[in-house]
């Protein structure tokens, strides 16, 4: 089935490359990136991108692409596709491993279903703050987590902040005991499957495009996510309650196939990378002032924000101590570079 899959996406990002190519406004070659590597040659490099042109990721890469362009004097240029035109996270990443699609742009949640060492973002509390994550991302981290994406023809070249995930209910869930026993949306990801039954929270995993009709009909009782995607997706609308529990902060990567990567002259390469961990400030800045617009819609709304206190965050941490126990010896290196970048 998996072959089966990879063939029609292959079919699939041909045909809309090709439409692009014929008139949308991305340009870019049907069969494959301009990329001859040689000096004076001009090279057009495909990147992948499933949040609409508005989103703080999409605004960053599109500075990330005018970047390179300017550094490189015009010789490298990046055909950006936004809104999912050429798949889905998933998609994105297996054909990036592969070179159909130069660069792309995934949730680490993702990722961790292709490199093992990115499901260290799966454990609930493991980062106290946003400026702990960053710490930690800017520490011996980032190279051992780049380091494990090569392995899977993979070259990481920059982080981005995807804000805190909550709960969102449709009753109020001011501490743990309100949450016992409630069915909870969440990512397909068995580490987090995990951690919400450490919790007594009965996780029901569902593609994004079905979380609001189960929210409606009530299959769930609530979801977890930032507040920008509560906000965008309109759940919002139906689940009127969110309590800032902040339990995990899984940033975005932007990242190449390591076959583009390796066809770069290493002058090319560091425009590339210079271009890419600058636009990580840009996309940053993007998301606060989105996050800003995203309380104020919730707030308007008349929903609940509820503030989770210290105590009972530290008691949902006390609730999943087991999970880090268990994998101590898979993860156990990370987390002590995690737990010294505090």
């Amino acid at each position: 089935m998996s072959k089966i899959r990879n063939i029609v996406s292959v079919l699939l990002i041909t045909a809309v490359l090709a439409a692009c190519s014929s008139g949308g406004e991305s340009g870019g070659e049907a069969n494959g990136s301009t990329n001859e590597g040689a000096a004076g040659e001009l090279i057009t490099l495909r990147l992948s991108e499933t949040q609409v042109d508005d989103y703080p990721d999409a605004v960053a890469i599109y500075e990330f692409a005018d970047r390179v362009e300017e550094l490189s004097e015009g010789s490298i240029t990046i055909d950006v596709y936004t809104g999912g035109q050429l798949g889905d996270e998933v998609t994105t990443i297996e054909q990036t491993q592969t070179g159909i699609i130069d660069i792309g742009r995934a949730n680490t949640g993702p990722i961790s279903q292709f490199v093992d060492d990115f499901g260290i973002f799966s454990f609930p509390f493991l980062f106290d703050s946003r400026e702990h994550l960053w710490n930690a991302l800017d520490s011996s981290l980032r190279d051992t987590l780049f380091t494990s994406l090569e392995e899977q023809n993979l070259v990481g070249l920059a982080f981005y902040d995807a804000g805190a995930r909550s709960f969102y209910t449709m009753d109020p869930v001011e501490n743990l005991d309100d949450l016992r026993g409630k069915s909870i949306r969440v990512m397909q990801n068995d580490i987090l499957i995990e951690a919400f039954n450490e919790l007594g929270v009965s996780p029901t995993p569902l593609a994004a495009s079905e979380v609001y009709s189960a929210l409606q009909t009530g299959v769930v009782d609530g979801g977890e996510n930032n507040i920008n995607t509560y906000v965008a997706d309109g759940h919002y609308e139906v689940a009127k309650n969110f309590t800032t529990s902040e339990h995990l902060r899984i940033p975005g990567l932007l990242f190449m196939s390591k076959q583009s990567w390796d066809s770069l002259s290493e002058d090319q390469q560091e425009i590339i990378s210079q271009a890419a961990l600058e636009s990580e400030e840009t996309q940053m800045d993007e998301f606060d002032k989105y996050t800003e617009e995203s309380e104020r819609t919730a707030e308007e709304a008349g929903n609940n924000i509820i503030e989770l206190s210290d105590s009972d965050r530290a008691q949902f941490r006390e609730n999943v101590q087991g999970l880090y126990d268990k994998y101590e010896e898979t993860y156990g290196d990370m987390f002590t570079e995690i737990e010294n970048a505090k």
